[in-house]
């Protein structure tokens, strides 16, 4: 044994010792036996096989794999990219596990969602075996390459596989694994939200090829994580000319309008996707713009459309009704809190909103069946409760909430429920339980990896505050935040609290200036469509006192003004 060898960890040895663990995920068996023989014939692995994404996520509870190959098309289910990005929500797919997508469809919408996933290669049926071997071996000499880096990356050291990833770089890399190299450091430092680095190492990839895609909506997602929304719009321009990303663009480019809250730009973007390619990320977008637009019946009709024209795919159908179950909610939550009801009679008030509410509960139960996962449960009764309570029957609301066999821990809920279960705890009148969900949803915005969830939720949260009269106290616990955060050094979530304390309570000098000096630090000249010049002008219409003006001064010389 060597002196290395006898200074690995435990664990280390056993990685070594072991053959690499494979899923593949196909629903056609017959091409799910010829691609395991065909693995095999190239090395010895440790091969499970799952016909959908059902049986894969169960598998993933058991054991981890290191490696995915992943059918796009699952017969009667979710394609394999809508089953992907669900185990990523879900904590269950690692950012360590390898991910190959196998398709017979060449059209640029479905090459366009794989790429958007960064795959470590795609496998186009009918593939030879020399095609296959090829990928395989380069996959497999790249993972035994940056192998301690999946190490770090599975302890959820990011940083750590940061470090060692960036030290590789400085040394004689492969030509062969450059850009494999170049692409996983990008992902880590958009990770640790070093994102100033991750635009600089996308842009200097794209100097030398401008045709990288994965570079390209590296690029994209940086820039509108650190809110350069300008640039991201300049780029988007550009990429809807392009058959492979035109629907993903117009998509990031809706995301952009929502953000801005020009939602008639945001919903002429949308109808540039056929209503059957929108992705359920999409139609939420959608739904939300048509909502903000007072369209509720385009909102609801879409919503109806999409749950019909899935009733054969059973998972997605679920989503559907999901979505549609609680756009119900919604428009009958906007019947109790609006005036709009004054101009009906009594009766009709109450029927519209007891209809919307039945609704509801009809597709929950809908969505109900053969989903039996613990998240899936605690989603749907919140939301049941939430229905509960704007009917007015707490005793049932309260029943679901404290049935801890049926409701289960938030610990792991998405921001969608975490915002129905403050609104179920406001209207059972526990104000102290609503606001400290209500802080954990903060959190989980704060590190919210898909921007339309991070966008929608937090315009739903703004609702909340308005709703519940809570807007100041909000601010000041955004601003406190940011200031903690800002000392740590921690500007990309500092300058989101500055922001957040500025648009949810307007007019306080000091939210102004925190918001300009983090702008200041991080050398932009916007944030979000807010630009340094907007709030030098608002600062020049108030009196500051001597410390804020020296402050001011200070800021100005930063910015070189």
């Amino acid at each position: 044994m060597t002196e290395a060898s006898q200074l690995l960890p435990t664990a280390e040895k056993s990685r070594q010792s072991r053959l690499l663990r494979i899923a593949i995920v196909e629903d056609n068996a017959t091409a799910r036996t010829n691609l395991r023989g065909h693995l095999m014939a190239i090395e010895q692995f440790d091969i499970a096989s799952y016909s959908n994404g059902n049986e894969l996520k169960n598998g993933l509870r058991l054991a981890n794999f290191d490696l995915v190959l992943m059918d796009f098309h699952l017969g009667q289910s979710k394609t394999g990219v809508e089953w992907i990005l669900q185990l990523q929500e879900q904590g269950l797919f690692k950012a360590s596990t390898g991910l190959v997508f196998v398709t017979s469809d060449g059209m640029p919408q479905t090459i366009g969602q794989i790429l958007d996933l960064h795959p470590d290669f795609i496998i186009i049926k009918p593939y030879t075996m020399r095609s296959l071997r090829l990928n395989m071996i380069h996959y497999l000499r790249l993972r035994k390459e940056i192998q301690p880096v999946l190490d770090c990356m599975s302890r959820k050291d990011n940083l750590q596989a940061l470090n060692i990833i960036t030290h590789m770089l400085k040394g004689n890399v492969n030509k062969r694994f450059k850009n494999d190299f170049l692409k996983m450091r990008g992902r880590l430092l958009m990770a640790e939200k070093q994102y100033p680095e991750a635009i600089s190492l996308y842009s200097d990839v794209l100097k030398k090829s401008s045709n990288i895609l994965w570079a390209h909506w590296g690029l994209i997602k940086s820039e509108f994580f650190t809110g350069r929304w300008q640039q991201c719009q300049k780029m988007l321009n550009h990429l809807i000319s392009e058959s492979l990303t035109k629907d993903k663009a117009f998509e990031w480019m809706a995301s952009l309008s929502i953000g801005k809250k020009d939602y008639h730009e945001a919903a002429r973007l949308l109808d540039n996707i056929k209503d059957s390619e929108l992705s359920i990320q999409a139609t939420r977008l959608k739904v939300f713009a048509y909502k903000m637009l007072d369209k509720s019946d385009l909102a609801q009709a879409l919503l109806e459309k999409k749950v019909q024209n899935n009733l054969s795919v059973k998972d997605r159908m679920f989503d559907y009704a999901l979505e549609l179950a609680r756009f119900h909610i919604q428009m009958a939550e906007h019947l109790v809190n609006s005036d709009d009801h004054v101009t009906l009679s009594q009766e009709d008030y109450e029927e519209q909103r007891l209809h919307k509410l039945i609704e509801a509960r009809k597709l929950i139960g809908k969505a109900n069946r053969g989903q039996a996962d613990r998240q899936s449960e605690t989603q749907k009764n919140y939301m049941l409760a939430l229905a509960y309570t704007i009917e007015g029957d707490q005793e049932r609301a309260e029943k679901l909430i404290h049935d801890t066999n049926s409701i289960g821990s938030l610990s792991k809920a998405n921001t969608s429920t975490l915002i129905d279960a403050v609104k179920v705890w406001f209207g059972l009148g526990n104000s102290d339980k609503a606001n400290e969900i209500l802080a954990e949803c903060d959190e989980q915005l704060l590190v919210q990896e898909n921007h339309i969830e991070r966008l929608i939720c937090a315009e739903l949260v703004s609702e909340l505050e308005e709703t519940y009269h809570i807007e100041k106290d909000r601010a000041l616990a955004a601003n406190d935040k940011g200031m903690k955060l800002y000392n740590a050094r921690e500007y990309s979530d500092a300058i989101a609290c500055f922001h957040k304390a500025y648009s949810t309570f307007p007019g306080v000098p000091a939210f102004s200036l925190n918001l300009l000096q983090c702008l200041g630090d991080l050398e932009q000249q916007e944030f979000k469509g807010l630009l340094v010049d907007h709030l030098l002008q608002e600062l020049e219409t108030v009196t500051l006192n001597e410390k804020n003006q020296k402050r001011l001064a200070r800021i100005k010389v930063k910015l070189g003004r």
